[in-house]
């Protein structure tokens, strides 16, 4: 009986402490796979979360946690500073505990937790959009754990039943035996209690200290497995403490991590690199025990702004900079936990240079403003001169453009009077000539002389007479109505819808007696039909001084040449009229200055330096169209004109 009991009080001692090492290992673990899924749900969800995005993750947390034996975690919310959930997914079988919200249940490392029933509640801070603190809730599945410590207490207990049994029978035989394997088993046992959980236990046979032994076994397996994975888990958490701490080191703006006291704890390069080596004396000392505020006052200001606010958003404040000389800076705060402790995150942007520009520019808007106003009464002024110049400058060059037209004209009238010099000659010596031929007729018909051949001849003489006076009155008829449809058009310069080849035939027909004598040909490529509803004087000028041009300049001292005047239809509207010779050509600085007003090769000769002035104005204006030119020395000169064949309307 004795040995049974003691054999009984051993296992249950045994199945006592097994079961006092798992359920503090339960516990541990529990906690510490807890604050690893904080860490690791706070880091993903964090870029999310100071965005305000965090419900974009709801579909793809739902799919995480749909299949139940895929993961621990069995739901998962994310509450906002007043406790109202932003994500809510997962299954969860009863409300949040209230003791979490309370701010109870056990604490490792910031993260509440409460062991309810076969579920593992954890709640731990989470930062939102705005720098707002809101909480992670999540559950976490402690079945398996509750299982095998379970089936450990059920074995255990049968076995404590059949060694009773068996102890009541045979306690003499296997009291020594039994003796030695306890002995040995608790020796074991007691390696693992200290945390060796490397070494199995040695089995012997199948009796219940075999089955107790191989329970063991496999709880030990499974807390070398459950270690193992809270080592990865420490190594992770490392290696994101690793990185966190090398993006922190690598900011571009200088930034520092202060306790709730204002003692410095860390700075990364960038704020050595604004400040200079002498930030390196800022660890482990409080702000105001190192030189860098510009005051005390700066100092305390900023820390108010903090203790009222929770944080600093941009406040700007005056520091000291390495030469020596007073900055100005940006400051930015964030709390957050570290260790356990509450620590702040300080972001400094040094805005010395910009304030400095901005001051600068300030100063410099004033004097410019001074400036512009002597400018601007300068340029009134200015304005006021030049406005009668150019008003001079308009009348005079409406004068010049009058003359012009009368000089074109002039010459014009003065081509008609010796074109018309030959027809009325011709007529007037026919006339004379038949007029004695008629005398001479009436003799011989009053003398009764006159014979058949007589009379035929004289016929022939009246009719060849005739016909003469009758051509050269009809040549006369047709240059005076050209020149009077030229004299009028560019007279009164009236719109009306005209025949582009008649009008061009016009006004070549009242050229050719000074085309003669270049000697000068002539060629007119216009097709039929090209109708323009436009200003028919202003075609008229254009075309008189492109001649002249040509008479004066391109055949100037030489044998004569070819001036080609060449239509056609670019598209329904646009009709292009190329006007070229053959003649010297311009140089390039002469067609440069072509357009001018008062530029002329033959100044002092004549040129008033104003027709191709004209041309320009002519075409891009009254007709609405555009003017190119092209020419080189010796290969002659193009003018190309786009026109349109109903010219813009004109006051």
């Amino acid at each position: 009986m004795l040995s049974a009991v003691i054999q009984a009080l051993v296992v249950g001692v045994l199945i006592w402490n097994s079961q006092r090492l798992m359920n503090h290992a339960v516990h541990t673990n529990a906690e510490r796979v807890a604050q690893e899924y904080a860490v690791t749900l706070n880091l993903s969800l964090s870029p999310y979360a100071v965005r305000g995005r965090l419900p974009e993750l709801n579909s793809y947390l739902a799919e995480m946690l749909s299949d139940p034996d895929d993961s621990f975690l069995r739901y998962l919310t994310v509450l906002d500073e007043h406790e109202r959930p932003i994500i809510a997914v997962g299954k969860r079988d009863m409300p949040l505990p209230a003791v979490l919200r309370e701010g109870g249940g056990a604490s490792f490392k910031g993260v509440r937790t409460i062991i309810s029933d076969t579920t593992l509640h954890a709640r731990s801070p989470l930062l939102l959009k705005d720098n707002r603190i809101g909480s992670i809730n999540f559950g976490l599945t402690t079945r398996d754990l509750q299982r095998a410590r379970d089936e450990v207490l059920v074995q255990g207990g049968l076995i404590s039943l059949i060694g009773f049994a068996v102890g009541m029978f045979m306690f003499y035989i296997f009291t020594q035996g039994i003796g030695r394997r306890l002995e040995a088993l608790t020796g074991d046992s007691r390696q693992i209690a200290m945390g060796d959980y490397s070494k199995a236990l040695p089995v012997h046979g199948d009796d219940e200290l075999a089955v107790f032994t191989r329970t063991l076994n496999a709880m030990s397996a499974a807390l070398r497995e459950r270690i193992a994975a809270l080592e990865q888990s420490q190594q992770r958490l490392s290696e994101s403490e690793a990185r966190f701490k090398t993006l922190f080191d690598m900011a571009p703006l200088p930034l520092t991590v202060s306790d709730r006291d204002g003692r410095i704890m860390a700075a990364n390069r960038a704020l050595i690199q604004t400040f200079g080596p002498a930030a390196t004396e800022l660890i482990g000392k409080r702000s105001d025990e190192v030189p860098f505020w510009a005051s005390p006052v700066e100092r305390e200001r900023i820390w108010q702004m903090y203790r009222d606010d929770g944080a600093v958003h941009g406040a700007i404040a005056g520091v000291l900079l390495p030469d020596g000389s007073v900055g100005s800076v940006a400051i930015w705060s964030s709390s957050l936990t570290l260790d356990g402790n509450g620590a702040i995150i300080w972001a400094l942007l040094d805005l010395t240079e910009e304030l400095n520009a901005k001051r600068e520019l300030k100063d410099l808007n004033v004097s410019l403003e001074s400036r512009v106003r002597e400018r601007s009464a300068a340029l009134e002024r200015a304005n006021a001169d030049l406005s009668a110049a150019l008003a001079t400058l308009q009348h005079t060059q409406d004068e010049l453009l009058a003359s012009e037209k009368m000089a074109s004209l002039g010459s014009l009238v003065a081509g008609i009077a010796h074109e018309l010099n030959t027809p009325i000659g011709n007529s007037l010596l026919a006339s004379t000539a038949l007029r004695d031929r008629v005398h001479e007729f009436e003799t011989h018909v009053a003398a009764g002389a006159l014979r058949r051949s007589q009379l035929t001849a004289h016929l022939e003489e009246v009719r060849m007479a005739s016909e003469l006076i009758s051509g050269s009155l009809h040549k006369a008829a047709e240059l005076i109505s050209s020149f009077k449809q030229i004299a009028v058009d560019q007279t009164n310069d009236q719109r009306r819808t005209f025949n582009l080849l008649s009008a061009v035939q016009d006004t070549i027909a009242t050229y050719m007696p000074r085309l003669r004598r270049v000697p000068c040909e002539v060629v007119l490529q216009i097709p039929e039909g090209l109708v323009l509803d436009s200003y028919p004087g202003g075609l008229y000028q254009i075309l008189n001084n492109l001649i002249n041009n040509a008479i004066s300049h391109a055949f100037e001292n030489s044998d004569g040449g070819t001036i080609t005047v060449r239509a056609e239809a670019v598209d329904e509207d646009i009709i292009e009229l190329m006007f070229s010779d053959d003649g010297r050509g311009m140089t390039e600085d002469v067609l440069k200055r072509v357009f001018d007003p008062f530029f002329t090769t033959k100044m002092g000769q004549g040129g008033t330096g104003l027709g191709m002035n004209i041309v320009y104005n002519i075409v891009t204006g009254i007709l609405g169209g555009r003017i190119t030119i092209d020419s080189a020395p010796g290969i002659g000169t193009a003018v190309r004109m786009l026109l349109p064949r109903t010219a813009p309307q004109r006051a």
